[in-house]
């Protein structure tokens, strides 16, 4: 059995670990379904038949550990930090939570009332429970309309009923709920992991989360006094509203290594630089920013966007960066 991860440390290095640890002897782990709805309160607890015939949450818990294993744990699953969104990496991202961004803060109510069917017409998804311990994992499984047919009675539901010796179609008149063989998210202690930022964007205000890590970047970089005027990178920023290349590019600014040097040897590093001697402006010992253009030129630098082959002497351009090792 997977030793029981520390919730405090929960990173890329030990992510599997984490996830393998609910996952292990799933006898010894609860499982509980829950609906997800878009007006308070926003947990509804689903109930189920229980019996050796008919246990539809026996069978739900065995399909999503089995989905949370193919999905997340398997050999070609790879995690990074959500600073590097602007790889286009097909990665599954961890995002920690806290006080300005955590779209899931209602799993914590600690009281929950049970499911019923009027709140169908309200369902925005469903959130598996695993339990070991006393820790908790939640997978998410975003509830698209085609999982609800009636749901803004729109659409027409039909059954297959047998009479008078042939089959003949009849309307449905509940509405009914699909559960997908599908995750979309996971919420692992106070994080959360997924390779679907879009869905993030859609639904859960991603952009909240986005804009307040830009400006911490763009406040890193005003407190350096190496730009004259901020408010460009600011202005740009902001008409984009977050989602251009170049504002997922700053996020990796955060921890450049580029940031660590003087503005005289920034300043040597450019006018040294055939790419960068004529595309960075520089007047009073800072740099110069005019345009949009001029944004991304600096972005561009300050992220080493380009590198330069140590054989061939050839530039490349490249968005996924990984130090390499020292022989």
């Amino acid at each position: 059995m997977p030793l029981e991860p520390d919730d405090s440390v929960f990173s890329i290095d030990n992510a599997k670990e984490c996830i393998n640890f609910f996952l292990s002897n799933p006898e010894h782990c609860g499982f509980e379904v829950y609906i997800c709805k878009k007006t308070s309160p926003k947990l509804k607890k689903m109930s189920f038949v229980e019996s050796r015939e008919n246990n539809l949450r026996i069978r739900m818990k065995e399909v999503i550990f089995s989905l949370i294993q193919e999905k997340y744990l398997s050999d070609e699953s790879e995690y990074s930090s959500i600073e590097n969104i602007g790889n286009n990496q097909h990665k599954y991202y961890i995002i920690q939570t806290d006080v300005d961004y955590n779209p899931f803060d209602f799993i914590n109510n600690p009281e929950i009332e049970n499911f019923q069917k009027d709140d169908i017409a309200d369902s925005t998804g469903i959130l598996y429970l695993i339990r070991k311990n006393d820790k908790k994992l939640w997978a998410y499984q975003h509830l698209w309309s085609i999982l609800i047919p009636n749901k803004s009675n729109k659409n027409f539901l039909g059954r297959i009923i047998t009479r008078d010796k042939k089959d003949i179609f009849e309307e449905l008149q509940e509405p009914i709920l699909t559960f997908a063989k599908k995750i979309d998210l996971l919420l692992v202690y106070d994080h959360i992991v997924t390779d679907n930022i879009n869905l993030l964007q859609q639904y859960f205000n991603f952009q909240t989360f986005l804009s307040n890590q830009l400006n911490q970047v763009i406040q890193k970089i005003e407190n350096l006094n190496i730009v004259s005027n901020i408010d460009e990178i600011k202005s740009y920023i902001n008409s984009c509203n977050g989602k251009s290349k170049y504002a997922k590019k700053l996020l990796r600014i955060k921890d450049s290594e580029v940031l660590n040097f003087s503005l005289n040897d920034l300043k040597e590093k450019i006018l040294n630089s055939t790419r960068w001697k004529d595309k960075i402006n520089i007047e009073n010992d800072q740099f110069v920013l005019g345009s949009s253009d001029d944004v991304k030129n600096l972005i561009d630098f300050l992220d080493e966007r380009y590198t330069r082959s140590d054989i061939t002497n050839t530039e490349y351009d490249t968005d996924v960066k990984k130090k390499a090792k020292s022989h």
